[in-house]
């Protein structure tokens, strides 16, 4: 794939339905104050860093994808929804640090 086609591919497609799954699945985890607030709650009750609370959600959505590539994933989602999951993850790992001053 060319350069240009893999920009154009994320920047038309993959991101915009990124947005549009952290609008929509977000609000149902964490509520409209707080995107971050399911990983603070969830650290909180188990008494762990809020990085390590979001550390386990992320690993679920990487076990997918592992699985997908040992050809052994039989989720009814589509792969590409997990991929865009993880991608999700990691912009909410950059507001987790951002908010602690670790950025």
């Amino acid at each position: 794939m060319k350069s240009a086609e893999l920009y154009q591919l994320l920047e038309k497609e993959i991101l915009p339905e990124c947005f549009a799954i952290m609008q929509s699945k977000g609000e149902s985890y964490s509520g409209k104050e707080d995107k971050l607030g399911n990983f603070k709650r969830c650290a909180s009750l188990a008494g762990v860093p809020v990085e390590k609370a979001w550390f386990i959600y992320f690993v679920k959505h990487f076990d997918s994808l592992s699985a997908y590539i040992r050809e052994e994933y039989h989720d009814s989602e589509p792969i590409k929804g997990r991929i865009q999951d993880l991608i999700n993850y990691l912009f909410l790992l950059i507001g987790i640090l951002k908010e602690k001053n670790k950025l």
